[in-house]
């Protein structure tokens, strides 16, 4: 939680300030000074990770003082030692153009590129899905741990014989009251390598069983069910769901290059156009 870097970094401002308790304004409270640069508490705070105990949220601040000194001190002679020279200048220079320029472009591509479709990524997906081969069987589906002394196990048999929107309700109340574990994967692809782990005895993904009805298995403490109601293999095409994501990312980046490419071919063209260009060998 937030509040216990606030805490600590407070706890450490006070333990630091003469031993006097002061109440602090923590936005625009300094840690330290180097140079006429001054740190202050702010940009410690929003560079902590979330979640760090006490010791590592102490360490954290102490590690961030030091490098920011450091770097501070470093830059100082490098500064005093090497100076600006030319070569610095102009890679100071380039670095400022480029980075301008690949600002720019970004804030026009985001403006006026059009939004990606989702038929346009799916005939994508349609188009090169062999591209993109499964290395582990993945499967849609639920599985039920229970008591093997478990009441009215017929009944749940016949609810997962063929799964609706009625009877999955039915399978979730039975569940909530018996199950000793149960994990639905029905509407999302997983490993099928993290359900096989769960039964008492393992399937292999290219087992027929897998897909002709409910596997049941069957200890004297337990009864396990496995109902799969979609199976993909190794070598296979990834589902749709799994790397639709990724051709999204394909396609956006793909169309911004286009995009740029475009621009640059308008922009230099209109320059010429309008003598802005001028050429001394024509």
């Amino acid at each position: 939680m937030r509040y216990k870097p606030l805490l600590f970094l407070t706890l450490i401002v006070i333990c630091t300030s003469c031993h006097r308790t002061v109440l602090l304004d923590f936005d625009k409270q300094p840690v330290m000074e180097l140079y006429g640069n001054v740190l202050y508490y702010d940009e410690i705070e929003n560079g902590m990770p979330s979640g760090l105990s006490s010791d590592d949220s102490l360490n954290f601040v102490e590690d961030y003082k030091r490098k920011w000194a450091t770097d501070i001190l470093l830059y100082d002679k490098a500064l005093n030692n090497i100076g600006y020279t030319d070569e610095i200048q102009v890679l100071t220079e380039s670095y400022r153009k480029e980075l301008m320029i690949s600002e720019y472009q970004r804030k026009m591509a985001s403006q006026n590129m059009k939004p990606l479709s989702e038929d346009s990524v799916y005939a994508f997906y349609s188009e090169h899905k062999d591209e993109f081969p499964l290395s582990e069987a993945v499967v849609k589906g639920l599985f039920i741990k229970v008591l093997t002394t478990a009441p009215d196990q017929a009944k749940l048999s016949k609810w997962l014989t063929d799964i609706n929107d009625s009877n999955l309700d039915d399978i979730m109340r039975y569940c909530t009251k018996n199950a000793s574990y149960q994990q639905l994967f029905l509407d999302n692809w997983v490993p099928y390598s993290s359900i096989s782990g769960l039964m008492s005895q393992q399937i292999e993904p290219n087992d027929p069983a897998l897909t002709r009805g409910t596997v049941v298995q069957q200890t004297d403490d337990y009864t396990y069910y496995l109902k799969i109601t979609g199976l993909c293999g190794v070598g296979t095409s990834k589902p749709y769901e799994l790397v639709y994501q990724d051709i999204r990312n394909i396609l956006e980046n793909k169309n911004k290059i286009e995009y740029i490419h475009s621009f640059h071919n308008s922009l230099y063209e209109r320059a010429v156009e309008r003598g802005t260009i001028k050429f001394y060998d024509e």
